[in-house]
């Protein structure tokens, strides 16, 4: 099976904020201001390993 994999797109800062708020409203319910000050604050330490939370934090790139 041949797999198509998918030519990378740049993203302006604008676009790239955008998204990562998107996605954390859609997997954890809460803003991109509000789960950077989660995250930074250690908040889902007790948990690390929880999908969405791993989703999203994996999007950290794109605003950091």
């Amino acid at each position: 099976m041949l797999v198509t994999i998918p030519e990378p797109i740049d993203l302006t800062d604008e676009q790239a904020s955008a998204l990562f708020d998107r996605e954390a409203r859609r997997y954890l319910g809460m803003s991109a201001e509000a789960f950077l000050a989660a995250w930074d604050a250690g908040q889902f330490d007790a948990d690390p390993d929880q999908s969405d939370v791993m989703y999203v934090a994996m999007l950290l790139p794109l605003v950091r």
